[in-house]
């Protein structure tokens, strides 16, 4: 049996990739947190959450997450995540670079009694996409 709060948290990837911002800001509470570990950011609400998966979009117009894996904790999903796609659009200062990338990440996301999203912690290896891009140099392993 599939819990409302699992739903919602696959529904959330289906609008991403769906590119329907409204319905996957519908899944969060009014009073919420989203932190962009990986970057630094911190978002607070649904026309922010919407900004936030815009960057994502204009960045790479095919981008598609895929879940790899779920924990259903109850109160808490945990989804490891697969995004893919063509850096076709402006990543912050950085011009389009043309280039296919690959990454996965982790997402935390905590429930109210409602099933709505209260916290949204978002960890995703952008280091390695940033690689893929051509815009930083892989570190060196010696």
């Amino acid at each position: 049996m599939t819990s409302r709060n699992l739903h919602t948290a696959q529904a959330q990837v289906d609008s991403f990739n769906q590119r329907d911002l409204e319905a996957q800001a519908s899944g969060y509470a009014d009073q919420f947190t989203m932190t962009d570990h990986a970057r630094g950011t911190t978002v607070r609400s649904k026309e922010e959450i919407k900004a936030w998966m815009q960057d994502w979009i204009t960045s790479s117009s095919d981008s598609r997450v895929t879940v790899v894996e779920v924990i259903d904790a109850g109160e808490v999903v945990v989804s490891v995540l697969q995004i893919d796609g063509t850096n076709d659009g402006q990543v912050g200062p950085m011009p389009a670079s043309g280039r296919h990338f690959s990454t996965r990440g982790v997402q935390i996301l905590h429930f109210d009694e409602e099933g709505r999203i209260v916290a949204h912690d978002n960890f995703f290896d952008q280091l390695w996409m940033m690689v893929q891009l051509g815009f930083v140099q892989a570190p060196s392993t010696t």
